[in-house]
């Protein structure tokens, strides 16, 4: 069984809200432009998505406290792949290569580096 750090479900989560948002605008524009909703179905699939995993996550039930409360997403590698992969559009290929975009820019972040994820081979795990 391969390891799926929290880091690396941030990661995925942080990647899927930010196309979300992404897709999001176009529409606006599109629509504002009177071009109608150009990302409309790739931005339901996204959102449907990114919500299977928030809703995978535990989290005390106790008042939070900073640096006390623990809480963890619970989604698997496997969500993770549906995640990105599960779509009815030809997007499926283009949000996988933005996702090896993504990795490959984690990569040079030096900060990124402090986190418990390994970059180099996330988007091979979760895209195949």
């Amino acid at each position: 069984m391969q390891t799926f750090t929290q880091h690396e479900r941030d990661f995925v989560v942080e990647f899927l809200a930010d196309i979300l948002h992404g897709l999001t605008i176009n529409n606006v524009l599109s629509r504002q432009e009177g071009n109608a909703f150009v990302r409309m179905q790739d931005a339901l699939e996204v959102m449907d998505n990114l919500k299977m995993l928030y809703n995978k996550h535990e989290e005390e039930d106790s008042d939070w406290i900073a640096n006390e409360t623990a809480a963890t997403w619970t989604f698997t590698l496997e969500d993770a792949q549906d995640a990105l992969t599960n779509y009815d559009t030809e997007y499926r290929e283009g949000i996988c290569e933005q996702f090896e975009d993504a990795c490959k820019d984690a990569l040079e972040d030096e900060h990124k580096h402090k986190l418990d994820a390994d970059y180099a081979t996330l988007h091979e795990r979760v895209c195949y």
